[in-house]
């Protein structure tokens, strides 16, 4: 099995990175989502999660707990609900703009022993190492 990560020109991943200084503030989520974060990680969530579990047992209460595998999950957001999730946090709309300038009529090919192979659409998800995608991934799921 192999995991598609995309390319991009260095130019690119530099401007990304000026509108994650730009427009970060509207790409937090919530304190409780772990992943895709700095300093913090599974550390954090099993211990949150272990507190949680003892103070409820301790107390008599049963606890459920559903898990979700997030597997390959950049590949299934859905652009136009990410962009809705952001106008509604009051993101500016020149930066949404931007980024369905970047994912519209986006392209990919696969590149395998020197061979470039037919070029296909990408209707959804975000990019596997881009800059943003962890970000953007994170708000499309944080509620």
């Amino acid at each position: 099995m192999y995991c598609h990560i995309a390319v991009t020109p260095v130019m690119s991943k530099l401007f990304k990175l000026v509108l994650l200084q730009l427009y970060g503030d509207f790409l937090m989520s919530d304190n409780l989502q772990f992943g895709f974060k700095k300093e913090t990680g599974c550390c954090h969530a099993l211990f949150t999660i272990t507190e949680s579990v003892k103070h409820f047992v301790n107390n008599g209460s049963k606890v459920h707990c559903a898990f979700l595998d997030a597997t390959k999950a950049f590949d299934k957001v859905l652009l136009n609900g990410l962009y809705l999730k952001l106008f509604e946090r009051g993101a500016p709309q020149s930066f949404i703009r931007i980024l369905i300038t970047l994912y519209t009529k986006l392209q990919c090919a696969v590149v395998w022993n020197g061979s470039i192979g037919y070029r296909f659409d990408v209707k959804y998800g975000v990019r596997q190492g881009g800059v943003l995608s962890p970000y953007l991934f994170s708000i499309y799921v944080d509620d």
